[in-house]
């Protein structure tokens, strides 16, 4: 696929500006910025018809990054002030300014982790359809048959399932891509967990939707979507 494009892509173009991706694990890479900048101007300043699908989904993992680098920052700042000025109160216990600073942490990113959330389900959903049509492609049959395999790839469960019958994702991946699904589900259609996010049990959660959109992106495009610079 990257060898066969008649222009230079966006890894061209970050290549040629020096940038050299971000890491898996959440960092607070200074560059990060940068790189935001960098796809800005490659996506206004390049012709919609010549970027193609991997390029766009790339810079969505970078956006999807970017907002949960951002939300940890705005949770830690927020309940960090919070517990602060709770602890001020002699009747205020250290137990109860954290949980009330927790409390305060999740209403000032709620609405930030729903975009995350509904991003990353429409990204994975994308990810696991493509990698389903690549074994249809490759000739790769079920018992059901082909025209029922093709009928069921359309439902995001049903797609995480046959990717795991397939051993393209383990236990572990298609408890997260369960997750993302559910989680999206509760924060679009219940206002109140906006606020609270009780699904989440700890902010770093949402850190296990990267490790998903890499794994997804490195099996559909053979390269991964964080780190896609060899660094030798």
């Amino acid at each position: 696929m990257f060898d066969e494009r008649e222009h230079p892509d966006v890894f061209d173009y970050l290549n040629e500006n020096g940038v050299r991706g971000i890491e898996t694990e959440p960092t607070h890479d200074s560059s990060l910025r940068e790189l935001e900048d960098l796809l800005a101007t490659y996506v206004i300043h390049t012709d919609e018809e010549e970027i193609e699908d991997y390029e766009y989904r790339y810079i969505t993992t970078v956006r999807i990054y970017a907002l949960i680098k951002s939300c940890g920052e705005m949770y830690q700042k927020q309940g960090e002030d919070s517990r602060d000025a709770f602890l001020e109160d002699e009747e205020v216990t250290p137990d109860t300014a954290y949980e009330m600073a927790d409390r305060v942490g999740r209403y000032t990113v709620g609405n930030n982790v729903m975009v995350i959330y509904t991003l990353g389900y429409e990204l994975v959903k994308d990810l696991m359809g493509d990698l389903l049509l690549e074994i249809l492609d490759e000739d790769i049959a079920i018992e059901k048959g082909e025209k029922e395999f093709q009928n069921q790839i359309g439902k995001y469960p049903q797609r995480a399932q046959l990717l795991g019958q397939f051993d393209i994702i383990d236990s572990s991946h298609l408890g997260t891509i369960a997750e993302i699904r559910e989680h999206r589900r509760d924060l679009v259609h219940d206002v109140e967990r906006r606020f609270d996010l009780k699904m989440l049990d700890d902010i770093n959660d949402l850190w296990n939707i990267i490790d998903v959109i890499n794994h997804l992106y490195e099996k559909l495009y053979d390269r991964p979507a964080y780190r896609f610079i060899n660094k030798d």
